[in-house]
């Protein structure tokens, strides 16, 4: 039977550790056409390309991780607008782009169901020895980890009983079989889970950090665990971080600074990252210059830089003020003291070993495990920034002295905070995970769950009939 299905340029980045490595170096000249285009193992491996190309949302001149690297950190108060003159009071959903990743996640969300429906008809021995597997294990980790994404952000992923979860396409998208409803929250994380535990299974154990391993699998499994939050996950989190710390081969940086500063992706602590394109470093509008920008720019607040007294990191993290908007500086994690792209501060991070740590750490606490192990892994994850038992700091302390779980969970909060600010979103999602009180005095503007999430966009419910009610609190 014929299928329609995108044809994707040879010339992208390599799809696995099979093919040779190459730069993102070329758009894919994408076109729908009649009949099967996936035939074997060389060209299901050209067209997971494309898969990789989408999640590192690349275009001829660069990959765009800016939204994940600004608009969550907005919503915490550890990156703002350099020149809006908003009170941080008023909504901050204006100074995001939530909307735009609608688009961006289900456009990967069906490349990856192109791979799914071609590979899985095809037969086992035009493949080597496990490749098939491993193809649609990656194209099956892409899938979650967009389906995940758009739950996240437009979905009430904090309410297992909800009805307003993510749209669940399982199959290659034509303009006839597009309008579907939105799955309900727990059907969602049920679709995201046999997704990743079939890639946890058929992943490859090892190989290039800008690829998908059995590894990167698990942690991504450990954030929707964690995002789902039922009593028994915390458990089955805890055990796969073990794992993943025990076995994967992956270490932490013993220096932190060095993983942004001189080592990026050859880092042994970056289980899977993004490649920048060639000489992405030097295109003005590249990925980490929306932090040097004049006219377009981000900036740490005062929260960012206080969360940061006494804390090595402040210094790497907190550039001179921001002349433009008081109480604002340079965020120089990337970027530096030279306020200089290179193709270094190009590099995005989507999973480090240290948010495997943190999560393991909530995990053991909140299911009643340790506290005294919970400790030792935020430690381990500090001892990366310089704060050690023999510094005595104010952080050592303040984890050694949080005696209850609810104490430790804040200081294992701030850890994320200091750790990923600026890259993806996962310290966000655990300032959510808290109830909402505690949210509330942790970051004020922010009074009611309906603001955990944010809107459907407008197009989607032109397009998809069938999609169901705009989220609560937003009108179509």
């Amino acid at each position: 039977m014929k299928k329609a299905i995108i044809i994707l340029s040879a010339v992208l980045m390599a799809g696995s550790q099979y093919s040779c490595k190459k730069q993102l170096d070329e758009l894919p000249k994408d076109a729908l056409v009649q009949g099967n285009t996936i035939v074997n193992q060389q060209t299901a491996n050209i067209a997971l390309n494309g898969v990789y190309y989408r999640f590192a949302n690349a275009s001829q001149t660069n990959t765009n991780w800016t939204n994940n690297q600004v608009n969550t950190a907005i919503l915490a108060g550890v990156l703002d607008d350099g020149r809006n003159t908003l009170n941080e009071a008023s909504n901050v959903l204006g100074r995001t782009n939530f909307n735009n990743d609608w688009g961006r996640y289900y456009s990967l969300v069906n490349a990856a169901n192109g791979i799914i429906d071609q590979v899985t008809a095809l037969s086992g021995t035009l493949f080597s020895n496990g490749r098939k597997e491993q193809i649609l294990a990656e194209a099956r980790f892409m899938r979650a980890f967009a389906i995940f994404k758009v739950l996240t952000l437009m979905g009430q992923w904090f309410d297992i009983n909800s009805s307003y979860g993510a749209l669940l396409h399982d199959k290659f998208l034509t303009s006839t079989t597009y309008a579907r409803a939105r799955s309900d929250v727990k059907s969602s994380y049920q679709f995201i889970l046999s997704d990743l535990d079939y890639a946890v299974e058929n992943a490859a154990t090892s190989g290039s950090n800008v690829y998908v391993t059995k590894w990167a699998a698990m942690a991504l499994k450990m954030r929707v665990l964690l995002a789902r939050g039922q009593q028994e996950d915390y458990a089955q989190c805890a055990a796969i971080g073990n794992n993943v710390i025990s076995s994967s081969g992956y270490v932490l940086e013993p220096n932190t600074r060095d993983i942004f500063y001189v080592k990026g992706l050859s880092s042994k602590e970056v289980i899977l990252g993004v490649t920048p394109q060639a000489n992405q470093g030097a295109y003005y509008y590249n990925t980490s210059g929306v932090y040097v920008r004049r006219n377009f720019f981000y900036v740490a607040t005062t929260l960012l830089k206080d969360l940061l007294a006494n804390d090595p990191r402040q210094q790497w993290y907190i550039g001179n003020a921001n002349g433009d908007k008081a109480g604002t500086f340079y965020f120089i994690k990337y970027v530096q003291s030279t306020l200089t792209t290179t193709q270094l501060s190009e590099v995005a991070y989507a999973i480090r070993l240290s948010e495997v740590y943190l999560m393991t750490a909530e995990a053991t606490i909140r299911s009643g495990g340790s506290l005294a192990v919970a400790k030792g892994l935020i430690h381990a994850v500090q001892a990366g920034a310089g704060i050690t038992a023999t510094d005595n700091t104010t952080s050592y302390l303040a984890v050694e002295q949080a005696n209850t779980a609810d104490d430790l969970l804040l200081q294992g909060y701030y850890e994320y905070v200091k750790s990923f600010a600026g890259e993806d979103d996962q310290y966000y999602f655990a300032l959510l995970r808290f109830p909402l009180a505690t949210v509330t005095t942790l970051r004020p503007t922010i009074k009611n769950k309906e603001q955990y999430i944010y809107p459907v966009p407008r197009s989607e419910f032109v397009n998809n009939p069938l999609i169901g009610a705009q989220n609560p609190g937003y009108t179509q």
